[in-house]
C-alpha cells in the first residue's frame, strides 16, 4: 500500500524517515521508500523540500526528511579558457552547478556524459568522481 502525503510541517517528530538526494528534493512529484520500507508519494503543494521538514500522510503517519549525498564530478581546470567553455556547455544543458575559481561541481547526470568524457580525456582538467552534498550557485534548476 502507498501512503499520500498531503502535508509539510517544518517542526515536530517524526516515527519514519528519508533520504534524499539533491535532485529529488526538487521534484513536484515524488514518490519514494521510507528507512522503515513505507512506500510513499508526496501530494502536497511545495517547490522543493529541506531537510527537517516533517512530510504528513493522510493517516497521520510522518516522515522527517533526511538530505542523502549525491555522486558528483568535480572538474578542476589549469586555463580559464576550458573552464569557460565547459561552464558553458553545462550551461546550455540547464544543468545545476556549484563554480569555483577555476573548479566546477555537478551532479552525476546521464546528459552531461559526453562533457565528463571530454573532461577525463583532457589533459588540463583534472576530473574526481566523489560522494558528496551538493549546493549548486543561485537559484539552479529554475523552469521556465
Amino acid at each position: 500500500m502507498i501512503k499520500k502525503m498531503v502535508a509539510i510541517e517544518r517542526e515536530g517528530e517524526a516515527v519514519d524517515s528519508v533520504e534524499l538526494s539533491w535532485f529529488d528534493m526538487q521534484k513536484p512529484n515524488l514518490t519514494a521508500v521510507s528507512q522503515k520500507g513505507v512506500n510513499f508519494i508526496v501530494k502536497a503543494k511545495f517547490t522543493h523540500l529541506h531537510e527537517g521538514d516533517i512530510l504528513v500522510g493522510e493517516d497521520g503517519y510522518s516522515v522527517s526528511v533526511k538530505r542523502g549525498k549525491d555522486t558528483l564530478y568535480n572538474f578542476y581546470f589549469y586555463d580559464a579558457l576550458t573552464f569557460a567553455k565547459t561552464a558553458y556547455e553545462i550551461g546550455n544543458r540547464h544543468q545545476p552547478i556549484e563554480i569555483e575559481p577555476l573548479a566546477i561541481r555537478v551532479l552525476n547526470d546521464i546528459s552531461l556524459e559526453d562533457i565528463i568524457k571530454s573532461c577525463q580525456s583532457d589533459a588540463s582538467v583534472e576530473v574526481e568522481k566523489i560522494e558528496d552534498y551538493f549546493k549548486p550557485n543561485g537559484k539552479a534548476h529554475h523552469s521556465h
